[in-house]
């Protein structure tokens, strides 16, 4: 790389400045080291003031724009973070409302209702010519006798035991 090229980059990155001054700069360890004298404890006290001065004056002012900087981007990593946890929470719902869409299609309710009315008749239409049948054979059953051989429950057929009969007929 040539010179030139070189000082142009080193004018375009300017070296990293931190906006607070850092204590580990000072040196003041008084417990650590032993004084010997109370003339070197002064002087060691004078130099890490100067040593903070010059590490305030090294410093300078905070740069606002370097420090607003900062804090839109800790917002904008807030910000990212909630809205990963609304996709998440938005992306669940989806998947919910597709399970649901798919189910309502796969077992479409008025047609499975269409397929349990027409058993239900013809469950109802089977018992009676059964009992026409055993009437003409002579022997008497009733259709809840029938039902009951059957196993089958009162509220699948829609009958009442009262009556005697089925109630959607």
């Amino acid at each position: 790389m040539s010179k030139s090229l070189r000082q142009k980059l080193k004018r375009a990155r300017p070296s990293f400045k931190s906006p607070v001054s850092v204590v580990k700069r000072l040196r003041i360890d008084e417990e650590t080291q032993p004084q010997p004298s109370q003339q070197h404890n002064e002087n060691n006290s004078l130099q890490g003031a100067e040593k903070s001065d010059k590490d305030a004056n090294r410093n300078g002012v905070m740069d606002c724009s370097r420090l607003y900087a900062e804090l839109d981007q800790k917002d904008t990593f807030q910000q990212c973070q909630v809205l990963k946890k609304v996709l998440k929470e938005k992306s669940e719902t989806l998947r919910r409302l597709k399970m649901v869409k798919m189910y309502r299609t796969k077992n479409d309710l008025t047609q499975l209702q269409r397929l349990i009315d027409k058993w239900r008749s013809c469950a109802q239409s089977a018992l009676h010519e059964l009992k026409k049948e055993l009437a003409s054979e002579g022997k008497q059953a009733s259709l809840s006798q029938l039902i009951d051989s059957f196993g089958i429950e009162d509220r699948l057929l829609q009958f009442d035991r009262k009556e005697e009969d089925f109630t959607n007929t």
